[in-house]
Parts: structure tokens; C-alpha cells; sequence
């Protein structure tokens, strides 16, 4: 069941909050439990089995001297399998290989769940801050109705530009309305990936700024040697090991199982008693497991060859995440350094000027546009870099939303 309302204040304080009551980690962590249920039952031995049995009973039907009881033999046992072959040593050893990759499972589940809290945090708040730029934009819109109005009614513009202002300001009502229905969807998925009923933002999130200083060449250069904190990297070697372990487990079950027996047995007639000892064991003509064993023969090697595959694949996807995260730092630098600067130095000579007659409306316009969009693209462009980060953090096995160092950390 979903928690109380929280209110994020932080990426940090998002992802703790995720990691101690998100339905999903406790879901993968059920499955890490369930597999540390197998290695326990792996360690137990077959059970005994007691038996009792009547012979020479010869009830209403007996003739003779086996009419009723007289002849009655009843012999009460214990068996018990022995397993010759290694196979509990192998059970115990492939449900360890089964822990061991069950863990990993949880670590990459844990990390997966900080990246997406970090990149949906990010997204949540790229939206509120939308909202603010799409509110502005309307604003702004209304501003430059209420002029052109003026001038229309002082005979300075034609009527068709009010028109045009209406337009303008009704669509960016529009945009403005959209804006926040979009951020209350995304605190919305929010809340479900922190396990919480409602999710609230503190009014001031510094860290949606904080993209650190210049980007520093990744150490140490090789991809792979980066990824070695990657518990889906650690994974590959140690699924491996499970196929190795489950073909020894298979190997193992060919060997037929002895079954020690002994009973005592109690004779109505004479009143003696006497100790029957015994062992049985399959004769492994037909069935050697043949068919389990080379199913495991075939998965490690299915298993071998996905290890290289794999290895090269998470390495690939490091060095372009990694670039990808320096282009959205470049993106950010560039917009926030001289694009909006710009864009509202513009802004501003044009709306003053359309005041006085130096500007036309469409240069107010144009002006205006430029404005709101260069604002949105530095919104969406930290958005980019703090959702590319966190997928770096995930690949190098690292926990998404720690402290910020420009993604080169």
C-alpha cells in the first residue's frame, strides 16, 4: 500500500525515500528471498521413510493354517536414500551461483530505481518550471494585447492586429493550461516509483541548476574498466558460474541414489522375530539425464557467448551515455551563458519600442517567441543533462542523484 503524502526537497532525499518504500524494490527483494528459500532447501537431506506391512493374512478367505491370524507376519521398517553421487553438494553449490546472481539482480534493481526517481524528479520538475515559462509567455501576450489595443484606439495600428493579439493570447492560455495538467502528470509518476500517495516539490530546488563544472576526460579510459561497479557486468561472469554449477547439479542427478532398508518382522506362529536388511538401486539403463545434461551443456554455452556480447554492449552504451551527458552540459552552458541572455535583452527593446512605434507587432512576436522558447530549451536542457547522468551513474554502478560534479565524476 502507497505511503503518506511526501514532499521531494532534493534528488538524495527523493531516492532514500524511493529505496526504503518503493513497492518495487520490495518486490525484486521478495525475489531475492524466494531464491535464498532454494539454497536452504538445497542442504536438506531426503527424508525416511517407515513402513509397516502384514503377510500370510489369511482373514475370512484363509484356509488351513492360514485361516484367520495364526500365520500373520508383520514387519515394521526404515528406509533411507542415500544420495552416492554429489548431488546434494552440487544442489548446495548451484542454489549459492542462484544467490549470487539473484543479488545482482536486486543491486541493478536497486540502482534502476534511484536512476528513474532521479530522471523522473527531473522531468517533474522541468514540467513545474514550463509552467512558469508558459504563464509568462501568456502574460506577456496580454501585455502586448493591451498596447495594441491602445494603439489601435489612438489610430496608430489597424484593427487586424488586435486580432492577431487575441490569438495570440489565447493560444498561450492554451499552452499555459497544458503546462500544468503535464506537470501534475509527472508528479503523478512520481509518486508511484517513490511509493507515495501524492508527491509535492519544495518551492525552491537548487539542484535542477547544478550541473558542475567542466566536463573532465572519464578515468580510467577503458569502458569496461569503468564498469566494473555494474552489477549487470558482475552478472555476466557470475551466470557463468550458475551454468557451470547447473551442469555439475545434472551430471550429479545421473548417478543413481542407493536406498538402505531394514525392518523388523514379527511372526504370529512361534512368536519369533527376526531383522530383514536390504538396498535397492536403479539400474541407469534408459534414463541417465541425458537430456538435463545436455540442456546444460547447451545453456553454458549459450551463457559463454552472451558474456563477451553483453560486456561489449554495456561498455558501448557507457561511452555513449557518457558523450551524450557532455553535449547536454555544452547544451546548458551555451543556453544559459548567451541564447537567453540574449533572447531577453531582445525581448525587452522590442516591447518597449512596440510602445513607442519603433517595433511592429510581428517583431514584438517574433521577440516574444524567441524568448519563452530559449527559456524552455535551458528548462528541457537541464532536464536532459540530470536525466543522462543518472544513466551514467546506473552504468557505472553507481547510486543516481548523489552530489553533482558535471557528470565527469
Amino acid at each position: 500500500m502507497a505511503g503518506g503524502p511526501v514532499t521531494i526537497t532534493s534528488p538524495q532525499q527523493a531516492v532514500a525515500t524511493a529505496l526504503a518504500r518503493s513497492p518495487i524494490l520490495r518486490s525484486a527483494d521478495a525475489a531475492r528471498q524466494a531464491v535464498r528459500g532454494d539454497a536452504l532447501q538445497a542442504r536438506v537431506r531426503p527424508n525416511p521413510e517407515a513402513s509397516i506391512g502384514f503377510e500370510n493374512f489369511g482373514g475370512v478367505g484363509g484356509t488351513g493354517s492360514y485361516r484367520g491370524f495364526q500365520a500373520l507376519e508383520t514387519g515394521i521398517g526404515l528406509s533411507q536414500r542415500i544420495e552416492i553421487g554429489g548431488q546434494r553438494a552440487a544442489r548446495i553449490a548451484a542454489a549459492a551461483r542462484n544467490g549470487d546472481v539473484a543479488t545482482l539482480e536486486f543491486e541493478g534493481a536497486r540502482l534502476d530505481l534511484a536512476r528513474d526517481v532521479v530522471t523522473a524528479l527531473a522531468e517533474a520538475e522541468a514540467s513545474s518550471r514550463l509552467v512558469a515559462v508558459e504563464q509568462e509567455r501568456a502574460r506577456l501576450a496580454a501585455e502586448t494585447l493591451r498596447v495594441a489595443r491602445a494603439r489601435v484606439d489612438a489610430g496608430r495600428e489597424p484593427l487586424l492586429q488586435v486580432q492577431r493579439a487575441e490569438v495570440v493570447r489565447a493560444s498561450a492560455e492554451i499552452a499555459a493550461e497544458r503546462a500544468s495538467r503535464e506537470a501534475e502528470a509527472t508528479l503523478a509518476s512520481l509518486a508511484v516509483l517513490i511509493g507515495a500517495s501524492r508527491v509535492g516539490m519544495a518551492p525552491r530546488q537548487p539542484w535542477f541548476e547544478d550541473v558542475g563544472p567542466a566536463l573532465r576526460p572519464p578515468m580510467p579510459a577503458n569502458p569496461q574498466a569503468r564498469l566494473t561497479e555494474n552489477p549487470d557486468f558482475a552478472r555476466l561472469g557470475v551466470t557463468v558460474e550458475q551454468q557451470r554449477a547447473n551442469l555439475a547439479l545434472q551430471r550429479a542427478n545421473a548417478v543413481p541414489d542407493v536406498t538402505l532398508q531394514g525392518s523388523v518382522r514379527r511372526f504370529q506362529e512361534g512368536r519369533d522375530t527376526a531383522f530383514v536388511l536390504g538396498a535397492s538401486i536403479p539400474l541407469p539403463i534408459y534414463d541417465r539425464n541425458q537430456g538435463g545434461i545436455a540442456r546444460a551443456q547447451a545453456e553454458l554455452l549459450r551463457a559463454e557467448a552472451e558474456v563477451e556480447r553483453g560486456r561489449l554492449s554495456l561498455a558501448a552504451s557507457l561511452i555513449a551515455a557518457e558523450e551524450r551527458t557532455a553535449l547536454a552540459w555544452r547544451t546548458v552552458q551555451t543556453l544559459r551563458r548567451d541564447a537567453v541572455p540574449a533572447a531577453e535583452q531582445a525581448a525587452r527593446a522590442a516591447s518597449g519600442g512596440f510602445a513607442e512605434g519603433k517595433f511592429s507587432f510581428l517583431e514584438v512576436l517574433d521577440a516574444q517567441r524567441a524568448l519563452s522558447d530559449a527559456r524552455a530549451q535551458l528548462i528541457e536542457a537541464y532536464r536532459d543533462f540530470h536525466a543522462r547522468r543518472a544513466a551514467v551513474d546506473r552504468l557505472r554502478g553507481q547510486e543516481a542523484g548523489g552530489p553533482s560534479n558535471g557528470g565527469g565524476r
